[in-house]
């Protein structure tokens, strides 16, 4: 699903080269920045600082310049979403997988949205060709949140009118398996730090497409929290729109248990961090859950129905208060790159826009995809104050000749 909006917007400017790499910083202490300011105020945003990559050009010396060294204990994750989508994805996303396994990140996680919304039809053959095509192609393990498009668009005549439930079980049995028989993508599993034993990953049984983990001392929790509304039961298309091109859209049923189910993964996520006595919490999901409140509200026939990630967003605040350490979100779905802190509570319920205060220890980071073929690197720095950093990777082969 592609929403033309603008949001808080933090994009790093392109430089043409082979690779582009920025640092992102944000500068928040969230202890300090909540022990100075009275209750009833608004948290000041922390500026966010751009420092540009190096040269291209080699210096004019004999001595090859020193690759500086990492902090110890730090290593980084390529974040991704919405590939390889449609035509131009089929294209281009190889040369983002080839720059992703000739890089030293340690896994990669995918937003989800395998598949366009609009032009690629849901059928049985479309689902093992993704794994072969697109997932195995990692040669490090890559964790998958799945999105809207591989089942609940598929309703959509254009999209071959399927069963969307049909379709979810074509994503399970492709790419997570079942209990007792777990599916790994990329072509080799993720290690516990120096050994050769796999890392642990923890399934629901009921929804095994949703997992967590602890790596390196950072708790990975993946939900499953699609788009199109969370495939929200929409039977009046006058108050919000529907995502099927029909007039009725979504399952009252499959959503509701799935929205308790998703709560109660995200409390379990949180839980396993304290026990690991976690540095930091990264959440996967492929939604752009609406923060703001932009999206609702929206005239029609342009009105969406976020309403149907208001328990996963108020699980995600409460967590966040009470773990206090770093949380990362990461999400797809919009297709361009935005870094933000969009968390504002009141007494422990959130409020949209910039009204509230701002929740320092949470930011969200949304990945390129479609159109826009690139990728982030999240470097984890345990000896940081903020813990996390990102560096957008802009793809050469990738860069649109804007009309030159």
């Amino acid at each position: 699903m592609t929403k033309n909006l603008q949001s808080k917007v933090v994009i790093a400017s392109l430089v043409m080269a082979i690779t582009t790499t920025m640092t992102l910083n944000i500068v928040a202490n969230a202890a300090t920045k909540s022990a100075a300011k009275p209750a009833t105020k608004v948290a000041p945003k922390p500026a966010v600082t751009t420092t540009p990559a190096a040269s291209t050009t080699p210096a004019a010396s004999t001595t090859p310049a020193a690759t500086p060294q990492a902090a110890p204990n730090t290593f980084s994750i390529a974040l991704i979403g919405d590939m390889p989508y449609d035509a131009l994805g089929v294209t281009q996303v190889p040369n983002v997988i080839n720059e992703i396994n000739a890089s030293k990140i340690d896994f990669t996680l995918f937003g989800g949205d395998t598949m366009s919304g609009k032009g690629d039809k849901c059928t049985d053959d479309a689902y093992p060709a993704l794994k072969t095509n697109f997932f195995n192609k990692f040669s490090k393990q890559i964790f998958y949140s799945v999105g809207d498009n591989e089942w609940v668009d598929c309703d959509r005549p254009v999209k071959g009118a399927f069963d969307p439930l049909t379709r979810l079980e074509l994503v399970r049995s492709n790419y997570f398996g079942k209990n007792g028989a777990y599916i790994n993508l990329g072509t080799t599993l993720l290690n516990s730090p120096g050994t050769s034993t796999p890392v642990t990953i923890l399934h629901d049984t009921a929804y095994p497409e949703m997992q967590m983990f602890t790596y390196k001392g950072i708790t990975v929790i993946i939900p499953h929290i699609p788009g199109s509304a969370n495939n929200m039961a929409i039977v009046d298309n006058t108050k919000c729109k529907t995502y099927n091109d029909l007039e009725k859209d979504g399952d009252a049923a499959e959503f509701a248990a799935r929205d308790a189910a998703n709560v109660l993964w995200i409390n379990k996520g949180f839980g396993k961090a304290y026990s690991d006595n976690a540095l930091g919490v990264i959440v996967l999901t492929q939604a752009n859950m609406d923060w703001e409140g932009y999206l609702a509200g929206q005239t029609m026939p342009n009105t969406e129905c976020t309403s149907a990630y208001n328990a996963d967003k108020q699980a995600l605040l409460t967590n966040t208060l009470q773990f206090k350490k770093p949380v990362l979100l990461q999400n797809g779905d919009e297709h361009w790159f935005q870094l933000d802190m969009p968390m504002n509570e009141t007494a422990g319920k959130l409020v949209q826009k910039d009204k509230g205060s701002m929740v320092e220890n949470f930011t969200r980071v949304q990945t390129f995809g479609s159109a826009f073929n690139h990728w982030v690197e999240l470097v984890v720095d345990p000896s940081s104050s903020t813990l996390w950093s990102f560096k957008t990777h802009i793809v050469k082969e990738n860069i649109a000749n804007h009309g030159q």
